[in-house]
């Protein structure tokens, strides 16, 4: 029973202790995280909510970007043809 003396024999098994804690934590952190990606899948409305309203926005930001773009297509056609 020499090896329990051993340094090499103890810093060995904190090593592979500590690997196999590691991978178990990593695991379990994982197997968490799946559960909740699936209940939020799952309770899906509030998400459905929340793009309606950002559609909303991105609809409105839209046509007043148009608008600005046609000013600008104006202001530009009258600057590039002024007669000499």
């Amino acid at each position: 029973m020499e090896i329990f003396y051993s340094l090499w024999f103890w810093i060995g098994i904190i090593a592979v202790v500590g690997i196999i804690a590691g991978v178990v934590i990593h695991a379990l952190d994982k197997k968490a995280e799946m559960a909740k990606h699936l209940a939020d899948t799952q309770a899906g409305g509030d998400y459905r909510a929340l793009a309606e309203q950002t559609l909303e926005a991105n609809q409105a930001l839209i046509q007043r970007l148009d608008v600005l773009d046609g000013r600008l297509a104006a202001v530009e056609k009258t600057l590039t043809d002024i007669p000499q």
